[in-house]
Formats: C-alpha cells, sequence, structure tokens
C-alpha cells in the first residue's frame, strides 16, 4: 500500500500556487491569507486566455481555478489543463461560489482534483493546499526516480552508450516499422583489433579507458538523433542506422574508421597501426512484407559476417557479407 504523502508545516522549497480568477479582490483575500504559511508561494493570473501558458512558466505545485470567468469557462480551463501534457499532472484545486452537487460533480468529471467554495475557511484551504503539493512532489520525485532506473538498466555502465538490451530491442522496433514503410535498415557491427593484446601490453584500466574513448569516437560520429550507438559486448559496438541505404552506410562506417584512428591511442602491439584502429562490418535491408518479428537478428548476423571478412582482409576496413 502506497505511503501518504507528507504535510509538512514548513518545505524546504515553497510549494507554488496558481491561482486563475478574473477577480483581483479574491487573489487579495487569498494572499493575506496565505500570508503566515511560508511554504506556500502564489502566483496570480487574472484572464484565463494566459493560464496555461503562466503555468508552463512557473510550473505550479497546485491550481486554483476559478469556475466562472469572462474570457473562458472554468471547466474547458480545466480540460485544457488536463489535454496539456505540462499540466496534465498538476493538482486542480477549482474554486466556486456555487456549492450544488452538480456543478462539484462536474469539476470533478471534467479533471479537478478538489473543490473549495470561496472563501474557504483558511486553515482547511492550507490543508489542502499542502496536502496537494506534497502529493504532486511525491509524485515528480518518483517519476524521476522510475527515469533514472530506466536510464541506468539501458546504459552500458562503462561507456555510458546502450548496452546491448536496449540495442536488442530498438532493433527490432525500427525492423518493424522498416517493414511497415518499406524502408531500408542498415547496421554497423565494429570490434576494436587486437583488444587483447591492448590490454596484456597497457592494463586493464588501459583497455577500459580506450573503449570509452572508442564510444566517444562513435558517438561523435552519429548525426541523426534517431541513430543508436551500442555496446554489443566485450571491445564490439554496434549501431543502428534507420532509413539508410547501402551508400548512407558506408559513408558512416568509414566516418567511424577514421575517428577512431585520429583519437591516436597509441597501440604498439597492433599488427595493423601504431595506433587503436577497428574493423567494421556492414548489412542493410527493406525488410519484406512477410518477414516475421525476429528476423532483425539476421541484419546482425549479415554484419557480423561483413566483419568477420573485413578481419580477415587485413583489418581498420569496412566490409560486407559476400
Amino acid at each position: 500500500m502506497d505511503a501518504t504523502p507528507s504535510t509538512p508545516v514548513a518545505a524546504k522549497v515553497p510549494y507554488k500556487v496558481l491561482l486563475v480568477d478574473d477577480q483581483a479582490i479574491i487573489f487579495e483575500a487569498l494572499r493575506r491569507m496565505l500570508a503566515e504559511a511560508r511554504d506556500i508561494e502564489l502566483h496570480y493570473c487574472g484572464e484565463g486566455a494566459r493560464a496555461l501558458q503562466m503555468a508552463g512558466e512557473i510550473e505550479p505545485d497546485v491550481i486554483l481555478q476559478d469556475l466562472v470567468m469572462p474570457d473562458v469557462d472554468g471547466l474547458m480551463l480545466v480540460k485544457f489543463f488536463r489535454a496539456n501534457p505540462n499540466t496534465a499532472d498538476i493538482p486542480i484545486v477549482v474554486l466556486s461560489s456555487k456549492e450544488e452537487a452538480k456543478t462539484k460533480a462536474d469539476a470533478f468529471h471534467n479533471g479537478a482534483n478538489d473543490y473549495l467554495v470561496k472563501l474557504p475557511d483558511q486553515i482547511e484551504m492550507v490543508a489542502r493546499l499542502r496536502y496537494h503539493a506534497a502529493t504532486h512532489k511525491t509524485l515528480l520525485e518518483r517519476n524521476a526516480a522510475l527515469e533514472k532506473l530506466k536510464r541506468i538498466s539501458r546504459t552500458d555502465g562503462l561507456t555510458n552508450i546502450f548496452n546491448r538490451r536496449h540495442f536488442d530491442e530498438r532493433l527490432e522496433n525500427e525492423f518493424l516499422r522498416a517493414r511497415r514503410k518499406k524502408l531500408s535498415l542498415a547496421v554497423v557491427l565494429l570490434d576494436v583489433d587486437h583488444f587483447k593484446q591492448f590490454n596484456d601490453n597497457y592494463g586493464h584500466q588501459a583497455g577500459d579507458d580506450c573503449l570509452v574513448k572508442v564510444a566517444e569516437a562513435l558517438r561523435s560520429s552519429i548525426r541523426r538523433p534517431a541513430d543508436v550507438v551500442a555496446r554489443y559486448g566485450g571491445e564490439e559496438f554496434v549501431v543502428i542506422l534507420p532509413e539508410t541505404d547501402r551508400e548512407g552506410v558506408l559513408h558512416v562506417a568509414e566516418r567511424i574508421r577514421k575517428a577512431v584512428m585520429e583519437m591516436n591511442i597509441p597501440h604498439e602491439h597492433s599488427s595493423v597501426s601504431d595506433v587503436v584502429t577497428v574493423s567494421l562490418g556492414i548489412a542493410y535491408a527493406v525488410p519484406s512484407e512477410d518477414a516475421e518479428e525476429g528476423q532483425a537478428e539476421s541484419l546482425v548476423k549479415l554484419a557480423d559476417q561483413g566483419l568477420y571478412k573485413a578481419k580477415e582482409s587485413g583489418r581498420n576496413r569496412v566490409a560486407e557479407a559476400a
């Protein structure tokens, strides 16, 4: 069972409350009522048409919303708040002079969290504002913690790029999208040439540092937001390039190869160069309509064959399966 959010007498950071009401006299009355509540910071918007914009600017923890306004219907404004991603989760307390059950029911139906008849009792209003603000703060903290866990679960701990698990998920999604839209999808698979000799010569810490730098070179070589860079395992890395044909994937792979060389990481025991290099295999395809889920792995297998060919041909080069 979830714990009820705490309602401290004084928050470290003041709770922001946005009052949306066309009557300035109501704002003045509430300001006086909240004057001793040091943990509540009252903001005022006298025009319903500006309420959404102002809410986006101050990011309130609670919205106090008047139901009767000259420019915008109060219930409609509650709907707008709920439909906007920036305000969808902010608690809304309706402030109205009406006490009819139907009016209250309409307010809750349209997304209000609470209902107060103005002007409310000072102690009751402060208690409700603190409760709803604390609830909102707790929700934000939980969402931030979940997002952090999600980010950790899909990130490689050493290189800080995506991990194999996230790569597998994204590849399957991009494969299905390419099949649906009849688009080309490309994959680049690469590994560090003679990495065992590098580790044996310079030590495992230097090996880790090398992998971090290779990941940085990969990131700098990828230009589009939709492209995915991941650590495939060990010294192997992989790139997903949506909507990319043979010419495009060759161009990106060559850019990666050059970027790694230009980092000038010394590698005395390489038979290829005196600096760290990578070998790359590429694959691309327009998935057929009868391609089934799970067949995205065939692209990786083709890229792996290209990688093997690149190694057999002398390393530090790009190749594709025959």
